[in-house]
């Protein structure tokens, strides 16, 4: 079979690995490269986690997907200091990251897999008894037995007919954005802790960005807005909330941070879940088409690995596709 698969996350590619070996798949992402919201922003010399900043394992499948990657140092733990205000808790599970930049997982997941970055599939069409990829410049791609969205809910939601199975499913899925907000300095810092979660919006996280295993070292610093705040200044200017994380941030850290050198604002508009689909994917046998993602089973990196691999169970199994 043709499979298209949009959305070149950690599900998508998961999905992609899985399912190369029997049909003919192509990937497509509108960013410039894989990672999804394991990406990695890189401005010389600096270079910024500013989407997850860490996973934890709980599933045997999980652990045992990450091992070969652990055994060759793709995979490390992080942060070492961890500092929680405002009434945050964290976890003492087991912190771990990607390396050299949280997208190093996706990169090395894409090595061998045909990505096609740069394209941004604006809708479908029907083909016979298939599927064109409709990009925004108009070139139609296919056709395609299947197409898998890996995309957020919403983008998803709005991708898919209304005669999707799943379309109910897929609106009654929240998501909430988030800011983060990228500092680079020209001089090291002296922060008694690597992170710091904080219960106090505006802010939800703190990080010094170049202590992960694998960075640069020039000193930089990743700042994220609480979520829930985030989504009720989507529309904000942005030069306006720059100055208040800029502002709660110092307050934070008890250091002025504004003599960064690299003041750069990067706008999440669907990072985290509020309220997940509740099953491990979302399929229509009929139209061929399904979604999956971590938006599935709770927004984690390990649930978007979780998704896209009981997707795979589907269509590998005798009484799947």
């Amino acid at each position: 079979m043709k499979i298209a698969i949009i959305g070149a996350g950690l599900a998508g590619l998961t999905l992609a690995k899985r399912l190369s070996s029997a049909h003919e798949v192509s990937i497509y992402e509108k960013a410039r490269g894989p990672g999804g919201r394991m990406s990695t922003r890189r401005a010389d010399p600096y270079a910024f986690d500013h989407g997850a900043q860490y996973f934890t394992v709980e599933s045997d499948r999980f652990r045992a997907f990450l091992q070969p990657f652990r055994d060759k140092d793709l995979i490390t733990r992080w942060p070492k200091q961890v500092e929680c205000v405002g009434g945050a808790r964290l976890s003492d599970k087991e912190k771990l990251v990607a390396a050299p930049g949280m997208n190093g997982l996706c990169k090395a997941l894409a090595d061998d897999l045909p990505v096609q970055a740069g394209v941004h599939i604006d809708h479908l069409e029907r083909d016979g008894g298939g599927w064109l990829l409709v990009d925004k410049a108009g070139a139609r791609l296919g056709p395609f037995d299947w197409v898998i969205s890996s995309a957020p809910s919403v983008q998803t939601a709005a991708l898919f007919p209304d005669a999707f199975s799943g379309q109910t499913t897929l609106d009654q899925t929240e998501m909430t954005g988030c800011f983060a907000l990228m500092l680079g300095f020209e001089t090291p810092l002296e922060l008694p802790w690597t992170a710091l979660k904080s219960g106090t919006a505006p802010i939800g996280w703190m990080a010094v960005n170049s202590s992960k295993p694998g960075r640069p070292e020039p000193y930089s610093i990743l700042v994220q807005s609480d979520n829930e705040w985030a989504e009720q200044h989507l529309e904000d200017d942005p030069d306006e909330i720059r100055a208040i994380l800029l502002e709660a941030a110092s307050a934070l850290a008890r250091t002025d941070l504004s003599g960064a050198s690299h003041q750069v604002l990067h706008r999440w508009r669907y990072a985290a879940t509020r309220t997940p689909a509740g099953a491990p994917y979302l399929i229509d046998q009929d139209l061929q088409l399904a979604a999956c993602g971590d938006w599935c089973l709770g927004g984690k990196v390990e649930a978007a690995f979780l998704s896209a691999s009981e997707l795979a169970d589907q269509f590998e199994s005798p009484s799947g596709t």
